[in-house]
């Protein structure tokens, strides 16, 4: 960036001196055309000068009013998210650690559940095959080797209908240990009691 010089021809003497005639040849006149040239070339290198810090000044207040706007925008945000935050912790972290204490207890025990299907699975198998061993050798006939299996193997099937059908239709969905109970059918319900008193 240049620096700005001031050019006016009453108060620049060293403008003066620079383009007045020198030495016993001269006139001693000041050439008038060749000031006015000099200051207008100054005043237009002034001009160009301050032009680009004025397009700077306004580049960075633009720059500033977007960046202050937009750090409003974030500061609304922010706000907006500490008061949502507030309202889903009225109860305090004791509910959501409550909670999630309820979803790993349903987890655990829902996996203690297929552990005991598979259980009962694996002893099925594990008769099956002694009494196909023992139906080899001859200890016990077909007939009764199939009516075994097939009463074994109804009761692993019941069981799998039997622990499916009560944890999807009858299981409380919140806690693992309880059953739901539908009171709006059963008159117990305070919407029943108020309505009939």
């Amino acid at each position: 960036m240049s620096t700005v010089q001031y050019a006016f021809a009453g108060l620049d003497k060293t403008t003066i001196d620079t383009l007045a005639p020198s030495g016993a040849g001269g006139s001693g006149k000041i050439e008038t055309a060749s000031i006015t040239n000099k200051i207008n070339s100054i005043e237009r290198s002034n001009f160009l000068t301050n032009l680009n810090a004025s397009d700077g000044a306004s580049n960075n207040a633009l720059t500033y009013g977007m960046l202050l706007n937009r750090n409003e925008s974030l500061s609304d945000s922010a706000k907006d998210m500490i008061a949502e935050n507030k309202k889903a912790t009225i109860g305090g972290p004791k509910d959501t650690y409550a909670r999630q204490g309820e979803i790993n207890e349903w987890q655990a025990q829902n996996k203690l559940d297929t552990l005991f299907f598979l259980q009962i699975t694996f002893l099925f198998f594990t008769i099956l095959v002694f009494l196909v061993f023992l139906r080899q050798y001859g200890v016990i006939p077909s007939s009764i080797l199939w009516i075994i299996i097939s009463v074994l193997g109804l009761i692993v099937v019941g069981t799998l209908v039997s622990r499916v059908s009560y944890t999807s239709n009858s299981r409380d969905q919140r806690h693992w240990n309880r059953r739901f109970l539908g009171l709006s059918d059963s008159g117990l319900s305070a919407k029943v009691a108020c309505a009939t008193g």
